[in-house]
């Protein structure tokens, strides 16, 4: 049963009365303390510096302890008459004239043309002598760090042409480095395969060799890019490439060509010829045709033809050079070809010159009116241990000399030979006082006024 309760209706004018609310009372709200807050922040900004300050110190301290120092060279004028040593900075366009001196870096070339001589010295006092006509690459010029205290100096040279005469300075391994290696590159036909390297100081073998070096690069479209170096220290250095390891003693030289180091043996054992094409077998390949100037530029020129002979074991390739018209028979002119060697001799003991020669007719007897008029000569320009230019002149005759000519037989500057019969002559540049240094060029030919020849096999063979 419900019980139904009438509304309590106050009276009017009457305030009715408030319950008190059955709800609990609010917390009272707690404050963060100023200080506390204070702290926090602090200590959560020390944290965030210390990240960032181990960051920091962890990427210098991982550089410095990896780190490398670029180091440069001097590049000094020895002997320049026209201004010809260059340098090729990298990345830039033109090359810069060396007046007396040049600061070069990684990257740099260094070049010297015929006529002038250089000196490079490193940073750890090796230097590097250029000869006439060289080109190198200076790839590798620094010092690497690692944990601080392990640093290795390193030289890496790519010798392109020419020869240079390396001069390593001694290492003492904690005097100022710890390692090093220097090194000096033979390249490939186009520079981007290195044919060997050749380790002066091997900072992984700890095989640090002191002295001189002395590296030949010459290129040619018949043989490509060959190399020769001649050991002159007391001690071993390792020539390597991809495939071969090879030690060169003492005093030994070894070739490299075609990407393979030779066999290393004493200066005997090691021929190089300096000229090229000299059987002719590719026509005047490496050779060019001289054309006479002066007075007698005009006159009915000579020829100069390629071709072969039968013999009794095969078939000799061989150059003529004749100037057979009636109408020249009372005028002179000089029918020859040069090769341009520029090459750096310095270093061998011996220095063949040889040539076959087959003279058929002259018309002029002996040397002709002046003693210089041959039916087949040879000139060998070179430069002497002065420095002077001098000049090798022979001369081959079959009709003797009459009262209106002369030759030069007293003097050593000509030799009479049999008529239409093959023979060779031979002379060795290096014997006497006055000794090349520089081969600048070969010239072979006839002069006079009708002529008919033949000439083969011409060599300068070096050891």
């Amino acid at each position: 049963m419900s019980v139904q309760t009438d509304p309590v209706i106050s009276p009017p004018g009457r305030k009715s009365k408030k319950l008190p609310s059955t709800n609990p009372p609010p917390a009272p709200r707690r404050r963060v303390s100023p200080q506390l807050l204070a702290w926090t922040v602090m200590l959560v900004s020390f944290g965030l510096f210390c990240l960032l300050l181990y960051g920091v110190v962890s990427t210098v301290t991982d550089y410095l302890s990896h780190s490398v120092q670029n180091k440069t060279a001097t590049v000094e004028v020895v002997q320049d008459t026209d201004a010809n040593v260059f340098v090729q900075h990298a990345g830039q366009p033109k090359l810069t004239v060396v007046a007396d001196s040049e600061t070069v870096s990684e990257g740099d070339e260094v070049q010297t043309d015929k006529n002038s001589e250089a000196v490079v010295k490193f940073f750890d006092d090796s230097r590097a002598d250029l000869g006439a006509g060289t080109r190198i690459r200076i790839q590798e010029s620094r010092v690497d760090i690692k944990d601080f205290r392990q640093s290795e100096k390193r030289l890496v040279i790519k010798v392109l042409s020419g020869s240079v005469r390396f001069t390593v300075a001694p290492f003492l391994p904690g005097k100022d480095y710890n390692r090093s290696t220097f090194i000096a590159i033979i390249p490939g036909d186009n520079d981007t395969r290195d044919q060997a390297q050749v380790y002066f100081n091997d900072a992984n073998s700890r095989n640090y060799v002191d002295g001189v070096f002395t590296l030949s690069v010459n290129t040619s479209d018949e043989t490509g890019v060959k190399g020769l170096l001649n050991n002159k220290a007391a001690r071993p250095v390792m020539v390597t490439n991809a495939s071969q390891s090879v030690t060169l003693g003492p005093g030994q030289r070894v070739t490299v060509a075609q990407g393979v180091i030779g066999a290393p043996g004493l200066p005997a054992d090691n021929q190089v010829n300096l000229i090229e094409n000299g059987s002719f077998i590719n026509g005047i390949d490496s050779w060019r045709l001289q054309a006479p100037t002066g007075s007698t530029a005009n006159n009915i020129q000579g020829l100069i033809h390629f071709d072969a002979e039968r013999i009794a074991d095969g078939v000799q390739p061989r150059a003529r050079v004749f100037r057979l018209d009636p109408a020249a028979r009372d005028t002179p002119y000089e029918t020859s070809i040069v090769q341009e060697v520029n090459r750096d001799v310095s270093d061998y003991e011996e220095l063949w010159f040889s040539i076959k020669v087959k003279l058929i007719d002259q018309s002029l007897a002996g040397g002709g009116f002046q003693g210089s008029e041959y039916p087949v000569f040879i000139k060998i320009n070179f430069v002497d241990q002065n420095n002077n230019t001098q000049e090798l002149f022979h001369g081959f005759y079959s009709k003797a000399n009459d009262t209106s000519t002369q030759t030069q037989d007293q003097l050593g500057r000509s030799t009479k030979l049999p008529q239409d019969e093959w023979q060779e002559w031979r002379l060795n540049l290096m014997n006497g006082t006055n000794k090349p240094v520089r081969i600048l060029k070969v010239v072979v030919g006839s002069a006079g006024h009708l002529y008919d020849s033949y000439f083969t096999d011409v060599s300068l063979i070096a050891q």
